[in-house]
């Protein structure tokens, strides 16, 4: 394990650079354009493109990550990668910054200092490279520069033995100074299917055949019998070759370009590199030209920066820690952003949604609408819709309560419940009528204790109880009672009295049935089955689950003699950087328990630190007004943590992770992050709960719930056009407390704050008092 740190930010936090080329594994940022583009960028520059539209049709563009730049000093054939990989020849001077709306990669090597941006422009179909080259010796240094990619373009479905390989050739255009990559794919589902990469300066030599580039022994075979290319010594660049003017079809697809450049001494060359995709070779050209006129390149990616910027500035905080400033201020808004592209999944992407919420309204609705449309008229969901998959996951229901109720909250405009949204299978309904077929669901799904059945599974994908199909979920029967409470309010509001008692008729009921049955003496139990009950203390292998605790204490389940011993048992849990799932792990698999029991002990949902499931035990925290708990759990999960550095963990130090492992061959370490509901749940547990600005009904309802040690933070929250600018003082160093609140110099009455509609900047002063 690397010890100290090899990373800083800069800039406000809006940049992480990176000092060491070699972290515990790829660092990465993503960059997008609204039209669905996106880039992966590792430290040392490589990562997978993709297009995808609004229909969920993937479009990978480079197959193996590959997307790589190689300098030769052709007088000396030393060569090297700007980022040290993947020939892995050493460098100095390395660093690479990864900002909000771009990335750069810098080194030097035998005097030629080289830089590489990328960046995605946010309109469009393409991202843009900048290299810039420097001789920094006192002598002429002839220099090869190889631009390599690969070409895969698969993502959608076709019958048998289309794939699309079979339909793909590459070419060198001259007007495009660049290699083409043609598909004709006759069940492409759009158009875009045709990769690109140009450059602005004179192309040497090329190869469209990457078995060219790389050589005979450059390459593994697949169980198709087609070669997968593998860039580590292409024998071009370290046998001091040129390309070869190469093209292909079938097989090794890919562009390389080699440009030759004659540097005298302190001298600097630039050039610009555009990589995509588009519907026609005239559109690959024409976007070239745009990026290789440099006013236009550099207007654009200022743009670009100001775009990012633009969509994240309607919420700030500033509290007395410098990290979570950093986290919490772009990066993390940044990460939730990013999971509506990479995510296409109803329950994932509709709490991704409702953070979303916070300061991104309109793309906000527009992904709620999306998923409703992914709804049954029988009320559930598929879990995702890219790649489609509708197995029959019990949970989605609830999310889809939960997840409108915010979005009316958020807007104010009840007459989204009469907005008319297709069904998944045909048909439409009003959003209210999706609302009720969901409350319906879950109701007709209830088992012989009246609680859900879990069916599948809930939002525990590997809670998978195959031997019993009645088994029930407490967990989405205290979330459905969350739901239910919640809808009966918004019915009150919206006057359908008979429905709002309906509905809490049908959460006094449930309630009773998880008390009754799922109650365990000190906790809840995490699923009722007849052959096993899960989560019990006298379960086989685990005995207690964490989210049936949280989702409790959110719903009001437990009364308030049952309260103090679920926070106790929730205590025990404590890990040294977060709360496992459960605990103990399952030492043995179990079909009772299923998927998660098949893992070794530690790993993932077998009695991992799973960071998403402490999101809800924050939010759970400050609800009961415990604000020292709730913000040192944050501080646990949070990127780059005291406990479990990144150098440790190997996730990347701006974004939160998944889950982190306690089983001792792997223990501290993060398996993924950027795509993980972590990020909305740690956004929404600093500003709902523990700064405790939240939405309501009549407008923002003030309910801090504080770390004691703080003695003040500072929010800036846009909510439906008005602008708070937003002060809480903490003089009596309280978790919870009751506040006073000043507007503009007024004192008001409750914790609501007014809507003025003016479109100015309202001061608000909050002070936490006993």
């Amino acid at each position: 394990m690397k010890t100290g740190k090899i990373h800083y930010f800069k800039d406000h936090g809006n940049s992480c650079v990176i000092t060491d080329p070699r972290p515990p594994r790829y660092w990465y940022n993503y960059l997008w354009s609204e039209q669905g583009y996106c880039t992966q960028v590792s430290q040392i520059g490589h990562g997978r493109s993709y297009y995808i539209n609004t229909k969920a049709d993937m479009c990978m563009i480079n197959n193996q990550d590959a997307k790589y730049i190689y300098l030769r000093d052709d007088d000396t054939n030393t060569y090297w990668n700007i980022g040290e990989g993947p020939l892995n020849e050493a460098i100095d001077d390395f660093t690479c910054e990864h900002s909000i709306g771009y990335s750069v990669v810098q080194s030097q090597k035998n005097g030629i200092h080289a830089s590489w941006k990328l960046f995605v422009p946010h309109q469009g179909y393409n991202e843009v490279w900048v290299v810039k080259v420097k001789n920094s010796t006192n002598r002429v240094k002839n220099i090869s520069l190889f631009s390599a990619v690969s070409f895969e373009l698969e993502g959608f479905k076709y019958p048998r033995y289309y794939e699309m390989y079979r339909s793909c050739e590459t070419m060198f255009d001259s007007d495009l100074n660049g290699v083409y990559c043609q598909s004709k794919h006759p069940f492409a589902p759009h158009a875009r299917y045709n990769g690109y990469i140009s450059c602005s300066e004179t192309v040497h030599a090329y190869d469209g055949d990457l078995g060219e580039f790389l050589g005979p022994l450059g390459s593994i075979t697949k169980l198709d019998s087609i070669p997968a290319p593998l860039f580590q010594r292409p024998d071009v660049v370290i046998k001091g070759r040129d390309c070869t003017n190469s093209t292909t079809t079938l097989s090794n697809l890919g562009g390389v370009l080699q440009n030759k450049l004659s540097l005298a001494p302190g001298e600097e060359k630039e050039l610009y590199f555009v990589m995509g995709v588009s519907e026609t070779l005239k559109e690959a050209v024409q976007t070239a030209d745009k990026y290789f006129d440099k006013n236009r390149l550099e207007e654009s990616l200022l743009e670009t920066q100001v775009h990012y910027k633009s969509k994240y500035k309607s919420l700030s905080v500033n509290t007395p820690d410098d990290k979570l400033n950093i986290i919490m201020n772009e990066w993390v808004k940044k990460q939730i952003d990013f999971c509506i592209v990479g995510k296409k999944g109803v329950r994932d992407n509709l709490q991704i949604a409702v953070a979303l919420l916070n300061y991104r309204q309109d793309r906000a609705k527009e992904e709620i609408i999306e998923c409703l449309r992914h709804q049954f008229k029988e009320g559930h969901a598929v879990l995702t819709w890219f790649p489609y998959d509708d197995t029959r996951y019990s949970d989605q229901p609830f999310w889809i309560i939960w997840a409108v109720i915010e979005l009316i909250k958020e807007t104010g405009d009840y007459s989204l419940l009469d907005l008319e949204i297709e069904y998944q299978d045909g048909g439409s309904g009003t959003i209210l009528e999706h609302m009720k077929v969901a409350v319906n669901r879950l109701i007709e799904d209830k088992g012989t204790n009246g609680l859900v059945r879990i069916m599948f599974a809930d939002w525990n994908d590997a809670l998978n109880i195959t031997t019993d199909p009645e088994a029930e979920s407490v967990m989405l029967s205290e979330q459905f009672c969350y739901g239910l409470r919640e809808l009966s309010q918004l019915m009150q509001i919206v006057g359908d009295s008979d429905y709002a008692s309906y509905l809490t008729e049908q959460y006094d009921l449930l309630r009773r049935a998880i008390n009754e049955s799922a109650w365990d003496g000190n906790w809840y139990m995490r699923a009722l089955s007849k052959i096993e009950n899960i989560g019990s203390k006298d379960s086989e292998g685990s005995k207690i689950y964490i989210n049936a605790q949280s989702w409790a204490i959110l719903a009001d389940i437990p009364n308030e003699k049952k309260l103090p011993k679920v926070l106790e048992s929730i205590d025990s849990m404590e890990h040294e950087f977060g709360f496992p799932i459960n605990m103990p792990p399952y030492p043995e698999y179990s079909p009772n328990v299923g998927r998660m029991s098949g893992m070794l002990p530690g790993l993932f949902e077998n009695g991992g630190v799973y960071c998403h499931a402490t999101g809800f035990k924050i939010i759970a925290d400050c609800k009961v007004g415990r604000g020292e708990s709730a913000i040192r759990t944050l501080k646990k999960i949070i990127p780059d943590s005291e406990a479990n550095p990144s150098t440790r963990s190997g996730a990347e130090p701006y974004v939160f992770t998944n889950c982190y492992s306690i089983h001792p061959k792997f223990y501290g370490k993060s398996y993924q992050s950027w795509t993980t509901g972590t990020s909305a749940w740690g956004l929404m547990s600093l500003y709902e709960g523990i700064l405790g600005i939240k939405r309501d009904y009549a407008g923002l309802r003030i309910d801090p719930c504080f770390p004691p040690e703080w003695d003040s933070a500072e929010v800036y929250r846009k909510f439906r056009g008005n602008q708070y600018q937003i002060s809480i003082n903490n003089p009596s160093h309280l978790s919870k407390g009751n506040v006073e609140i000043h507007v503009d110099g007024r004192l008001i009455s409750g914790n609501i704050l007014p809507l003025f509609d003016d479109g100015l900047l309202h001061q608000v002063e909050i002070t936490l008092i006993p």
